[in-house]
């Protein structure tokens, strides 16, 4: 992925007199009207009408310069390269950088909640359950048992009803939901990808006022003499507390990830089809990310093989340089023994001194410098023997 910094206006400028801007768009993962409002806002001229149609006729006409622009000197436009864009296809990233509606149509949701989809009829029974509810927030939410919803009492209703509007527009693209109990968590998949997604409540929170009743249990508490006692505590008033909004958000996947909100004039019903266009470009881009983790997996582990078996092979190498030397070392040590043992009877046979004592002392020595030398295969049945044991003291 080519890097924010690498996106210039000179460079840019390039691209889109080079190629018209609804081709150049998809490479930068947006629309062609986005990429014009980024040309326009860094004063980047962008071509006419009927630039292109000229172009194509065979004519050559004139571009409009890139205008100095001192404050955009060393500047790095907010742009960065798809990951999802393929410039082998570029048909299929161009219809990615379109906008959602074009590419999904308008997602509707109803006014009321029919035919539900099992998740959601699982999720609508946990949650309306009154007991078991411990969050200091208010909020209830089962994670691994149902789909990830987070919401307090108020919003339970309007968060099923957009939760199972959107499980049946991501099924109609091909993606299947469903919980995993072992992660504790939503899943959305498609092919070999998983996102993980969750319908949060945002709660508003606010320092804590001591109410009338908690001012009156601190003060009988203080007045208590047995307020040091086994069982008998502070009354500790929370330090704030917290309030439904009603602001729902939908969140897919963790990192990379997106999240769609409510705002003033977008409520998340009018939002879903962003939602699922965004969630099939995210499993697109954790696909071509995980794809490129494995390449550069199975490359590290072709280079840490390469590395193990030299690391082998040095150590058989120093192992049989190290019997080499022993080898000659023993090979020196027996050659100096005959030596000596050659000089003993020499020195003997001079001096009229080799009687049948000697002869047996060369006889056994010899021996024994052939036992030393690794080139003659000979065995001494007491030195290559096994170690004598001490026998046990019986009491």
């Amino acid at each position: 992925m080519e890097s924010v910094a690498a996106i210039t206006r000179e460079s840019l400028y390039n691209e889109v007199w080079a190629e018209p801007v609804s081709r150049v768009a998809p490479r930068y993962g947006i629309s062609g009207v986005a990429l014009g409002k980024v040309c326009r806002k860094h004063k980047i001229p962008l071509s006419p009408r009927g630039y292109w149609a000229k172009i194509n006729a065979g004519h050559s006409p004139k571009k409009i310069p890139l205008p100095i622009a001192r404050e955009f000197e060393n500047y790095s436009l907010p742009l960065s390269r798809s990951r999802t864009y393929d410039p082998n296809n570029p048909d299929a990233s161009r219809k990615k950088a379109t906008t959602a509606k074009e590419r999904i149509g308008f997602v509707d949701v109803p006014e009321l909640l029919e035919s539900q989809h099992p998740l959601i009829r699982k999720a609508s029974k946990r949650l309306r359950q009154k007991a078991g509810w411990g969050n200091y927030k208010g909020l209830r939410s089962a994670p691994g048992e149902i789909f990830a919803f987070e919401v307090t009492r108020d919003a339970i209703d309007r968060a099923l009803l957009i939760g199972d509007t959107l499980i049946k527009a991501l099924e109609s693209q091909g993606m299947k939901v469903w919980v995993d109990r072992e992660k504790s968590s939503t899943l959305i998949g498609l092919d070999e990808t998983s996102l993980t997604i969750a319908i949060s409540e945002h709660v508003a929170r606010s320092k804590h006022e001591i109410t009338v009743a908690e001012k009156k249990a601190i003060e009988r508490w203080q007045r208590s003499p047995n307020r040091w006692g086994t069982g008998y505590h502070y009354p500790r008033p929370p330090n704030y507390d917290y309030h439904p909004t009603g602001k729902l958000t939908i969140s897919i996947a963790g990192y990379p990830s997106r999240s769609w909100g409510d705002t003033l004039k977008n409520p998340l019903e009018q939002r879903l089809h962003q939602v699922v266009a965004g969630t099939l470009d995210l499993i697109a881009e954790h696909r071509i990310r995980a794809e490129e983790q494995e390449r550069r997996r199975l490359a590290w582990q072709t280079e840490k093989d390469r590395y193990d078996r030299q690391v082998e092979l040095r150590k058989q190498e120093l192992e049989q340089l190290k019997e080499l030397k022993v080898s000659a070392t023993q090979w020196l040590e027996a050659e100096r023994l005959r030596q000596y043992i050659d000089a003993v009877e020499q020195a003997a046979v001079r001096n009229g001194e080799l009687n049948e004592e000697l002869k047996d002392w060369i006889s056994w020595a010899r021996i024994k410098a052939d036992c030393m030398d690794p080139l003659i295969a000979v065995s001494d049945a007491i030195l290559d023997g096994p170690e004598p044991k001490s026998p046990e003291y019986c009491y």
